[in-house]
């Protein structure tokens, strides 16, 4: 498996766990693993979002993905259960959208490139 892989599903992992804190009980997750990115998708309709809540997850997601530091972190994220750890994960993948709509609920899609792939694109 790739590390990439692995790290989505650990970011995937961290949302879900933020999505259940904040009252989420029915929670999908998909993937798809692709050549050059990777997508997550985490839905639930159990809840919807105060604009803090999305504003936070906006900002935590805001910042580019730095590989060296998405490796040490994704070495942390996930080991914790009381606690959530979504500045490590923040750093692992970029927000692709969110959809925070009554009667639709919250969905959070999040990408990562490919660590094979950043490394063939700089030569």
């Amino acid at each position: 498996m790739k590390s990439d892989a692995a790290q989505l599903m650990r970011v995937a992992e961290e949302v879900l766990k933020y999505f259940y804190v904040k009252g989420a009980r029915s929670v999908k997750v998909g993937y798809d693993f692709g050549e050059d990115r990777s997508f997550v998708a985490v839905s639930t309709k159990d809840i919807l979002l105060s604009n803090s809540d999305e504003d936070y997850l906006r900002r935590v997601f805001a910042g580019p993905v730095q590989p060296e530091i998405a490796n040490y972190y994704g070495t942390l994220a996930g080991r914790r259960r009381d606690s959530l750890e979504m500045e490590l994960v923040g750093t692992m993948a970029e927000l692709e959208d969110i959809h925070n709509e009554e009667g639709l609920g919250v969905v959070v899609v999040l990408s990562r490139r490919e660590m094979e792939y950043r490394s063939a694109r700089k030569k």
